[in-house]
């Protein structure tokens, strides 16, 4: 006899027309039922975006297309349409897009091949780049989930059971907005339910975690329910990198009203146990779901993640990816809002760490992470009750805002240059020149470190600059390390403090 599944809420989808189905066996004491209506009419948009400007009464080629060609030579000629996207030649992309839209004006007649078809977008949908082909394309998948969601995602399932990067990108598109998402979850879950099929298909076996899209987009259930049936099992607490994705990719796609988002509460810590362990594409996907989650929910809620979410985010600060850095610093602040209570005095000590780092990207080059660095950096100094460096922020003072931090707290000191180590290695020049020239600010304030080490530490780590790509660099670092040397022997030395910031 085969093995039984683990097991796991059972859910029951209500058919379009019809009573609820129920389990024909008794349940076990762990398993719940749940009842998820399908209206699927009642959430489809009344018809497909079109492409701008598109004239179909006129089009000469839909005249050829609907006379003359019988169905099967119409897939053809869309398969030949879907690789003409990748081409270099941009008139063979718009012919390509305009084969592409005459065939979603009439699906009956065109994707009579509905498998042909998506092996043909798997093997092309990573090669189209340009915006209107992808949204030809885009506009294409959606369609296909429309006119038929049980073929399309079983035999996306057979093209790659173990979903590469191909089948991801085109499952996202696939559960990028809200009905096409439930018919999607749908048909999933009937895989599911079938153990033999889950066995061959291991992206949608992996821990079953497609059923907390199942259970939010069920608008019956309450935050409670979901909670409670979220708990049993904690599908989220270890899946694989893939499933994550994609999960996380749906989650973003439902936190988008303020009902269903409230729900998510219970999910957030195991996505938060995920996160730094996370690539950066999932890490994106979290920080994102987070920014969508946060402002739905109430004060009170928020603050019971936010001390968890201050202490990850600035590792976050520095990740590769300038999108994930320009994410985690605008939750940042978002989070350090929610504080109440006790927790108000544990996140002026997380506020307080995050300073130095915001402030060092506030030099960076990338105009989207400098500017959220800037705003986050002022938020921080109006929380804190900062006057000085709120104004400094708001006016862009990078000299004076160094001093400030530097002199403001003293026993914040060791800290802070501690913390410019990191940055001395920082990949962007702009970054690294900014924590030499706050090394050189911190070594005419020599007296209120407390830790003598630190002065070989700051010239052993200014010494591995001699070789810096930056011309600028290398003299900034070796003018500074001669500086530490100079006020090491002579403590009371008339360097004046600004005079770093204009060493070139």
């Amino acid at each position: 006899m085969a093995e039984r599944p683990p097991s796991s809420p059972r859910v029951v989808w209500e058919e379009e027309v019809g009573a609820p189905q129920e389990s024909s066996s008794p349940l076990e004491p762990c398993e719940v039922t749940t009842v998820l209506p399908l209206r699927i009419d009642e959430t489809l948009p009344e018809e497909m975006p079109e492409k701008p400007g598109w004239d179909y009464e006129s089009s000469d080629m839909t005249t050829v297309f609907g006379e003359y060609l019988q169905p099967s030579q119409k897939t053809d000629v869309l398969l030949v349409a879907i690789e003409a996207l990748t081409a270099d030649d941009v008139h063979d992309r718009q012919m390509g897009s305009d084969i592409v839209d005459t065939a979603m004006t009439d699906p009956a007649s065109w994707l009579t091949d509905v498998p042909e078809v998506l092996r043909c977008i798997h093997t092309n949908v990573e090669q189209i780049c340009t915006e209107p082909a992808r949204h030809s394309l885009d506009s294409l998948l959606l369609l296909l989930t429309k006119w038929s969601p049980r073929e399309v995602v079983r035999s996306l399932l057979v093209i790659s059971p173990t979903c590469d990067s191909a089948a991801v990108a085109m499952w996202e598109v696939m559960i990028s907005v809200p009905w096409a998402l439930w018919r999607v979850v749908s048909e999933l879950l009937r895989v599911l339910r079938d153990w033999q099929l889950r066995r061959v298909f291991s992206c949608a076996a992996d821990d079953a975690c497609i059923y907390p899209l199942a259970l939010l987009a069920n608008a019956v259930i309450d935050s409670k329910q979901f909670a409670a049936l979220y708990k049993t099992q904690r599908y989220l607490r270890r899946p694989s990198p893939v499933m994550l994705s994609l999960v996380l990719a749906g989650l973003t796609t439902l936190s988008k009203t303020s009902e269903t988002a409230r729900k998510m509460l219970v999910l957030l810590p195991d996505i938060m146990e995920n996160l730094l362990a996370a690539n950066s594409d999932i890490r994106m996907k979290a920080l994102m779901l987070f920014i969508n989650v946060i402002p739905h929910m109430k004060r009170k809620e928020a603050n019971l993640i936010a001390l968890r979410l201050a202490e990850k985010l600035p590792l976050l600060f520095d990740d590769e990816s300038s999108r994930v850095r320009e994410l985690s610093i605008r939750l940042f602040e978002d989070v350090m809002k929610t504080a109440l209570g006790r927790n108000t005095k544990k996140m002026v000590k997380k506020v307080q760490g995050a300073l130095l780092p915001l402030f060092f990207h506030t030099n960076e080059k990338i105009e989207s992470v400098a500017k959220a660095s800037w705003d986050t950096l002022r938020a921080c100094a109006e929380f804190l009750g900062w006057r000085r460096l709120s104004f400094l922020a708001e006016t862009g003072q990078t000299p004076l805002i160094g001093e400030y931090l530097i002199t403001h707290k003293r026993n914040s000191a060791d800290e802070y240059l501690l913390q410019s180590l990191l940055y001395v290695e920082n990949p962007q020049a702009s970054v690294r020149e900014a924590a030499v020239r706050f090394i050189g600010l911190a070594a005419r304030r020599r007296r209120i470190l407390r830790l003598e080490k630190l002065w070989e530490i700051c010239q052993s780590a200014l010494q591995s600059l001699e070789n810096d790509a930056e011309h600028s660099i290398r003299c900034l670092a070796a003018q500074t390390v001669l500086i530490l040397t100079a006020l090491k022997q002579k403590p009371r030395s008339g360097w004046s403090l600004r005079s770093l910031w204009c060493c070139a």
